[in-house]
């Protein structure tokens, strides 16, 4: 078996050494120009459409991916608030909407949904970081390759206003925390 395999290899070898096209050296100069500029008008017209095509495709697909995240996020709002609808119509006064706040059932609840909230505040600071270590890393190997510093000033730039978004947010929730909390010099909410 594997004397016929070698025999074979020895009969198909000199196929694959061979070149279908004779060496640019051995052709003059204005036959190897004409044979250059053929081949480019043969493939000239694809290699056209296609420089054109992947670059919007590119694009499309971005714009497809962020769209439907939108899409999925505004659909998860609406189900939410559909739900605390249905959730507020179940109590039929006040008084059993009161009871509900004073069960366990109800503080599970309201811990779930103060969570959701925090988790977004640590989104933007978790995006934040990424996009300032990517674009410091860019930066860093503008020594190596100059065509990183354009990228990297922006993903610096995206992260750190990740980062100021994160912070004001964080302020602004302490700020307001502070502001409604009943205690010696504030007043509550509703008395403001």
């Amino acid at each position: 078996m594997i004397a016929s395999l070698i025999l074979i290899g020895t009969k198909i070898t000199p196929f694959f050494l061979q070149t279908t096209q004779s060496l640019p050296d051995s052709q003059p100069p204005d036959q190897y120009g004409q044979q250059i500029a053929l081949e480019a008008v043969r493939h000239g017209p694809m290699n056209v459409l296609t420089g054109i095509l992947v670059p919007l495709s590119l694009f499309a697909m971005i714009f497809g991916i962020i769209w439907l995240r939108w899409r999925q996020q505004q659909a998860l709002n609406q189900n939410r608030a559909e739900f605390h609808k249905q959730l507020l119509d179940k109590f039929a006064s006040g008084r059993d909407f009161a009871e509900f706040l004073e069960s366990k059932g109800s503080q599970r609840f309201l811990e779930e949904m103060w969570s959701q909230s925090a988790q977004s505040k640590e989104k933007s600071l978790r995006n934040g970081v990424v996009l300032a270590m990517v674009g410091l890393s860019m930066l860093g190997l503008t020594w190596v390759e100059k065509d990183f510093l354009i990228p990297g000033v922006l993903l610096v730039a995206g992260g750190a206003g990740c980062l100021l978004s994160s912070a004001i947010s964080r302020r602004l929730s302490k700020s307001r925390s502070l502001a409604n909390d009943a205690g010696p010099g504030n007043l509550p909410a509703s008395q403001n």
